[in-house]
């Protein structure tokens, strides 16, 4: 096997250094899409926000609210809502992803969480399971399809949700 082959052991195919660095560079936009979300959406940046999620992307909150389309999500920078926790004081964090890569589609796997300040410190007001379906750009880089959060409640969504850490964007 020559120097720039590595065995891929899921695949049981040789794969170029060029094929790696591209799975390398994929699972790092990838990983940039779940965690700048919390960043731009805390710093009520729409524009960014938006930039993150397909034209007709969705991100749904099982048991509060679904927003289709892009300019929904960026909207959510400016709702009464996000408005007061942010004037309040919180964090929209996500943990590092899971990633399981599918050619041009893949899916992440995440916790987040949202403490937020009070009187008495912060305290976590909503912890989150994720499973964050994306999709390559046409010109490039990677793009949100379909967010799921569910509540970590004690409810069975959630645990269930995480439990399919390893499967891929196929299975929806």
């Amino acid at each position: 096997m020559a120097k720039d082959k590595v065995k891929d052991k899921a695949k049981g195919k040789a794969r170029s250094i060029e094929e790696r660095l591209r799975t390398v560079e994929d699972r790092l936009a990838i990983a940039q899409l779940v965690c700048g979300y919390g960043y731009a959406v805390d710093g009520c940046n729409a524009e960014a926000v938006g930039s993150f999620y397909a034209e007709d992307g969705v991100y749904a909150v099982a048991g509060s609210s679904t927003w289709e389309g892009r300019d929904a999500v960026a909207g959510i920078t400016a709702s009464a809502g996000h408005l007061s926790l942010v004037t309040a004081g919180c964090a929209h964090i996500s943990t590092a992803p899971y990633i399981v890569l599918d050619g041009d589609r893949a899916v992440a796997t995440c916790h987040t969480m949202v403490p937020v300040k009070r009187a008495d410190g912060y305290h976590i007001a909503r912890m989150s399971a994720s499973r964050i379906l994306c999709s390559r750009k046409p010109g490039g880089g990677w793009q949100i399809d379909h967010r799921q959060n569910y509540l970590l409640d004690g409810a069975k969504e959630g645990p269930a949700l995480l439990a399919r850490l390893m499967e891929g964007p196929g299975a929806a």
